[in-house]
């Protein structure tokens, strides 16, 4: 487990470098839309996994106001929040 949260941490730091290189520097080729597209699915499948599975600081308590939007989300498209 101690392994898969080294990693984690690794993929979320190179993502983080990539997202400050988004910001002060864009030159617009297909190599650097790629390397930034990958970057991003890569912070998702981190986030994808189990909470136990996350560098410690990672984890975060969600904010109650995420719950009330997720229930009026759910709502909305006519699923039944859970309780």
């Amino acid at each position: 487990m101690e392994q898969i949260k080294t990693i984690a941490r690794e993929v979320l730091a190179i993502h983080r470098e990539v997202e400050e290189w988004r910001v002060d520097h864009d030159p617009g080729s297909q190599e650097w839309y790629t390397l930034v597209n990958l970057s991003e699915l890569a912070a998702r499948l981190v986030f994808a996994l189990p909470v136990e599975m996350l560098p410690e600081e990672e984890v975060r308590t969600p904010n109650p106001a995420e719950y009330v939007l997720l229930d009026e989300l759910l709502t909305a498209l006519g699923e039944e929040p859970t309780p």
